[in-house]
Parts: structure tokens; sequence; C-alpha cells
């Protein structure tokens, strides 16, 4: 027997060890992919990281239901040979809200994989009750797993979570070191009661305590205090606890919840890392409520052009809305001129136009839908003369997301500071404004964690408005006060409303992972 088929017989041994039962011409293509690439398989550890590679990949495809195909083992070969990268590499590249991989939690395997099921704009009533169970079902994940590393730090157990129906079937508990998740639900006015799958129970609010964030109606807490005659009387309210990535990654495999043409995640990518390093100064500058119609805002444009024509950016990014008033029923005409216009003062310098990308974000009351997300670009009418004049032009939908070498950022243009401090239970101070704002958003994983009446959004396009794991920044265009934050590794950033604060905006170096004020 040649050496050849020695090695192919103990590769498809192996993998059946391993409990992947693989066709031996495809173990042949497996040798001999290796052998190209120059890796030894001669080698036992050699031989035994690439099979538990292979595995791993196989794993993560999902395959316990259908057979092993030749796509399966490409993807495998492809990832275990080139350290998490391949052919469907990006430097830049902006993925559209609709194009979102849609991602379904298998809670036998404790693994998210792809959803084929298309999203329907006219969802059907249920789809409704549906998007507030995933949201709470990923949610309890994270939250368990949080209450887990703090009974294995302390030694002891400490902490207890429990579900709604446990207090429906006692008179009288009291909750000491436990806690029930649920969403804050208002009944009748000003009745709250706590839901979740199990059941609904009313709250007493009265001497409740608020700890670091904003508490509105739909938003998932946990909560302790004592139960009695089927009123939960709050002593504590906190957020669930939020998650760094390190912690989310290991639920995901090798799918790429992201988005973008890849199959893996761009994260991971050894050759995107080294690009990184290469571009330590590069940037990328974020504006919001860039009025075109403002008559100071084509001087200011121009003054920055001028003074960075030598090193340009990565990319400008400039979030909606785009005039300061609706302009009538010629908003459209209106604004296709403005769009003209300023691609006329672009123009003028041909290095910018050559290196950097353009991406607009849409705002609420920017031509399309408006008060629903996530939205449409602006119409090809308002930017058909731009797109020709800029090429790098890209016109994203409301949020998107932008993933630069293996940075990984989130754009949402929404007024969320003003609907979050009109709703809330509790109002923090004026300086514990912008960290609750942070820690909100990160603890609940999701852009718009408010009543559907508050902020709209299409149900069965919820998905696309999930942090979940949590990406490296996420810029949030408010009318409000700049702020920044980070929490559990992630940067919150708003840029602050251009043409109404003096013309700030803010410069993101992806190397550093830092942000910086500018001012015009």
């Amino acid at each position: 027997m040649s050496s050849s088929e020695k090695l192919k017989n103990k590769l498809h041994s192996a993998l059946k060890l391993s409990g992947f039962s693989v066709r031996r011409e495809f173990c042949a293509l497996i040798i001999d992919k290796c052998s190209r690439e120059g890796v030894e398989l001669d080698k036992d550890s050699t031989f035994n990281n690439i099979v538990k590679d292979i595995c791993n990949s196989l794993e993560t495809q999902c395959l316990s239901d259908r057979s092993i195909e030749r796509e399966h083992i490409d993807r495998a070969i492809e990832v275990c040979l080139h350290s998490g990268y391949d052919r469907h590499e990006t430097v830049f590249n902006v993925i559209n809200a609709f194009d979102f991989p849609k991602l379904k939690y298998n809670p036998d395997r404790k693994m998210y994989f792809i959803d084929n099921a298309k999203s329907k704009m006219l969802a059907s009533a249920d789809v409704k009750a549906k998007m507030f169970l995933e949201r709470y079902s990923t949610i309890l994940q994270r939250t368990k797993r949080n209450f887990l590393h703090k009974i294995s730090d302390s030694g002891r157990d400490q902490l207890k979570l429990q579900t709604v129906d446990y207090l429906l079937t006692l008179s009288y508990v009291t909750l000491d070191r436990t806690l029930i998740l649920g969403s804050i639900l208002q009944v009748t006015e000003g009745k709250y009661y706590l839901e979740d799958p199990t059941g609904i129970v009313q709250l007493d609010l009265t001497h409740a305590k608020y700890h670091g964030g904003f508490f509105v109606e739909n938003i998932f807490v946990l909560v302790n205090g004592y139960y009695e005659d089927k009123i939960l009387h709050v002593s504590t309210i906190v957020l669930p606890p939020g998650e760094e990535y390190k912690d989310s990654r290991h639920s995901f495999g090798n799918i790429n919840y992201f988005g973008g043409l890849s199959s893996v995640p761009l994260k991971d990518s050894q050759r995107l890392k080294e690009h990184l390093i290469r571009n330590k100064s590069e940037m990328i500058m974020f504006f919001s409520d860039v009025w075109f119609d403002h008559p100071l805002i084509f001087e200011k444009l121009e003054y920055l052009f001028e003074g960075i024509q030598a090193s340009p950016p990565i990319a400008f990014v400039f979030m909606g809305n785009f005039m300061s008033e609706s302009h009538g029923s010629e908003v459209m005409d209106t604004l296709k001129k403005l769009f003209k216009k300023l691609a006329e003062m672009i123009s003028k310098f041909p290095n910018i136009v050559n290196v950097s990308q353009f991406v607009f974000v849409p705002g609420l009351i920017d031509p399309c839908t408006p008060h629903l997300v996530p939205r449409l670009p602006l119409p090809k009418y308002v930017t058909s003369d731009f797109s020709k004049m800029v090429p790098k032009s890209i016109f994203a939908t409301n949020p998107c997301r932008l993933q630069y070498c293996t940075k990984e950022i989130v754009l949402f243009r929404a007024d969320i500071v003003p609907k979050l401090l009109q709703a809330t239970l509790y109002k923090p101070a004026k300086d514990e404004i912008a960290d609750c704002v942070v820690r909100t958003v990160i603890n609940q994983g999701h852009l718009s964690p408010l009543s559907l009446n508050s902020l709209t959004v299409h149900w069965d396009f919820d998905y696309c408005l999930r942090l979940y794991p949590l990406p490296d920044l996420i810029v949030i265009g408010d009318k409000s006060e700049a702020y920044q934050g980070k929490h559990k590794g992630c940067h919150v950033v708003n840029p602050g409303s251009f043409c109404e604060s003096g013309f700030q905006f803010k410069s993101y170096t992806p190397f550093t992972d830092s942000l910086d004020d500018c001012e015009l």
C-alpha cells in the first residue's frame, strides 16, 4: 500500500472517530490541497491539528441533519489552511440592513446558525410576539453565562435566576439573592408589569432603586424585592449584564455573523490584520445632521477638504437628516440639486475623490419611509448625479454596518436620547446621561431599546438592530449633545448635530481604536 493510500485511510479513520463520515474521495482532496500548501501531514502534530480544524469547521456548518458534501469540505479546507480568511476578503465594505445575516439560536447545540427564512415587510401578527421572545432568549443566555462566571469566581452559589411563573405559584416570598428577568410593560396608565414567556406580574415601584441605565417600557430588566398579594414589590431594578465580544464569539462558530461576501468572520483574517498594521494612521470621519440647505455647510466642508486633501481619510460618513426642513412637495428635487452641488465641490479635490469613500445614511425624515426602521437608502433619483461625479459613494440603509479590515462598526441615525429621557421611569443626573445611554444600548444588545410607540421597527427585521456579538464601534447619530463612552469593550459615540453644534464631528482611528473630537 502506497504512503498516500495509508495517509488517506488514516485521515478517513480519524474523521470517523470524531463523528464525521467523510467519503474517501474527499479525504484524497484534503490531502492533495494540504500538500499543495506545503502542509506536512506525515507529522503527527500537524495531522492532528488539521483534523481538529476540519472537524470544528464541519461542526459549525450545522451538518447534523444532512450528508457532508463537497461544498462543506471546500469550506473546511479553506478556513483551516488560511487562518480564517478566504477569497471574499474586503478591506472596506458597507453592508445594508436588508443584507444582514439572519441568525437563529439552536438551544440544544448552544450555537447560532444562518436562518434562511425570508423576512417580510408586511409580517403576520405573531411575528411581533416572536420578536420580543428572541430578544428575551438572547439576553437570557447572556445573563445565565454571567451568573455562572460570578458563581465560579466567588466559589459559592450567590445568585439565582427565576421566571415569573415561580412567583405565581407562591403567596409570599422574599427575593434576597434571586433575580427575575423580564420586560417592563405598562398595561394601564401608571400600572407597570414584568413580563416573560412564562407569565406576567404586577410591579410596585414605589421604593425601587434604579441602577446604571434608562428604564423604559419594553426594556428588559432584572428585579428583586418581595412578592405578596400577587404584586412584586421591587427593591432593586437593574439592566441585564452586557457581554464582551470574546465571551459571545464561541456561540457563532465560524459563520459570518456580521455580513458581507465572506462566509467566515473577517475579524479573524490574518491578512487584514496585517493591512491594518501597515495603515496605522488611517481615519474615518463621522458627521450627523449634515443639512445641505444650511447657508454655511458648503463653505465649512470645502474648508475641511482643503485641509485634508494631502492625506484623505478612509471614508467620510454623513448621516441625515440632509435638510433642516421638509421643503414640501419639492423635497426630492431640492435634495437632488443639493447633492449635485456637493459633488461639484468634492470634484475640486481629485485626491479625495480617488482615495476616500463617501457613505450616506438617511435620517428618519429624509425621503423614503419616515419614522420606520430599518430604512431604505435615499432614492436613486436624488443620488444619481452625485454617484456619477463621485464614484466611491455609497448610499446605505439606516441602520447599516461598516467593515474596515478587522474592525466592525454599526451606524444608526435616530434620536435615541430624547426618547429615553421622555419615557424613563428614573431620570439620571445630567452628567450620568451619556454613561446611561451607553450601558442601556450595550446591555440590551439592541440599537433601539424603546417601545414600538417611540420608534417603530419592522417586526420581521428587528434582527437588523441587534448588537450581538458586540462590534468595535457603534455610531448613533442623535440630535442631542455629542457623547461617547465605552462598555464591555465596545465604543458608543454620538457625533452630535453637525450644523447645530458649531460644526462638530468625530474622527475614528481603527488601528488604535480611538476617537477624537473635531470642530470646524
